[in-house]
């Protein structure tokens, strides 16, 4: 009884020293088995299934529409070259002229006698001049008293020529032909040099202008026909005469215009177009608009499944519109578009791309 007790006691005592020593049971030199590491439940969902749709380019002969008006092909304020009272106004808004035309007139004063004072002028050193080359001829004059009698000459004759000059610029004409599209003076009016006198327009041709972007501005050419529709329903053809070479610095577009005639004026400046242009063929896709996706930085684009079966973005450039879908630029010639669950994969994603075509055999 009391040997049972005693070996009882042993055994628990040696349960419990295994248990503060941490050892597994069996032999000490075998390696215990590796503790079980639970999956993260991201590495066990699978990628998600996309529906792709292999599209490949086409040419599309492509018109490029803008948003344009009408500018004259030129308006200019004609200002007074000189000084004075304003004697005779000859012309009222509205009024058509031809260039060389009087516009108006100021005061001659005391201009004109002072042609005349340097005519009389010109007049005597000429006669000194003819002196003294003469006396220079014969050998009673020196080369130098014969040089400063035609310097005296040539300076008389500058003087008459600012005098006349002075003079016609009493008359203000117009430089070209044109309109008068607003009048600042008055007669009695004093004007001072620089003042504004008439603003005068040439509305033939007139000018349709439009901004293009840089995208497409390398696909337009100088002297290809485009066309204009103006608000009332007009249009008109005229070609390519202008196409800019710096941007607009708030929407990075460059300038690019028309030239339409306008013999009876009828088409004047300001008026809104829309500006239609054709451009080089241009391989490009034509795809439902409800594909086209927009990037986290506001760039227009689509989401098409690599070789590697991840999502990529595709900025595009639309190109056209037309009731079978839209044309984009800017992509890959062949391109497995997304077509179903675009909307909620990102790029770099993995996903497991679906066929459509094949999905769509398998049904039949």
């Amino acid at each position: 009884m009391r040997r049972s007790w005693i070996i009882a006691s042993l055994i628990a005592v040696g349960a419990a020293a295994w248990i503060v020593s941490g050892l597994p049971f069996g032999d000490a030199n075998e390696p215990s088995a590796p503790e079980a590491t639970e999956p993260k439940a991201e590495d066990q969902r699978p990628p998600p299934a996309v529906r792709v749709t292999t599209v490949m380019a086409q040419p599309l002969d492509n018109t490029l529409v803008l948003q344009a008006r009408t500018l004259a092909d030129r308006n200019v304020t004609i200002r007074a070259e000189i000084d004075g009272q304003v004697e005779e106004v000859l012309v009222e808004r509205g009024d058509r002229v031809n260039r060389g035309d009087v516009l108006a007139r100021v005061a001659v004063e005391e201009r004109q006698a002072r042609v005349a004072e340097a005519e009389a002028f010109v007049t005597q050193r000429e006669i000194e001049f003819n002196a003294a080359d003469t006396l220079n001829r014969r050998g009673f004059a020196a080369d130098t008293a014969r040089a400063e009698a035609e310097a005296r000459l040539a300076e008389a004759q500058a003087h008459l020529e600012l005098a006349r000059l002075q003079l016609e610029k009493t008359v203000i004409r117009a430089p070209f032909d044109g309109m008068v599209d607003r009048r600042y003076i008055e007669v009695g009016d004093y004007l001072d040099i620089a003042d504004s006198v008439v603003q005068l327009v040439d509305l033939d041709p007139i000018r349709v202008r439009g901004e293009v972007s840089e995208r497409r501005l390398g696909q337009i050419q100088l002297g290809v026909i485009g066309s204009a529709r103006l608000l009332d329903g007009l249009e008109m053809t005229g070609p390519v005469t202008f196409i800019g070479r710096v941007a607009n610095e708030n929407t990075r577009t460059f300038p690019v215009e028309i030239e339409l005639p306008n013999a009876d004026g009828r088409i004047i400046e300001g008026i809104t177009a829309e500006l239609r242009m054709p451009v080089r063929r241009v391989m490009a896709h034509r795809i439902s608009p409800s594909l086209i996706s927009l990037s986290d930085a506001g760039v227009l684009g689509v989401k098409a499944v690599g070789e590697d079966s991840r999502v990529a973005f595709h900025p595009v450039d639309v190109l056209a519109d037309s009731p079978e879908g839209i044309w984009l630029g800017g992509l890959p010639e062949a391109l497995r578009l997304i077509v179903v669950g675009q909307e909620y994969v990102r790029p770099g994603q993995l996903v497991r791309p679906v066929d459509e075509a094949a999905l769509a055999e398998g049904g039949s």
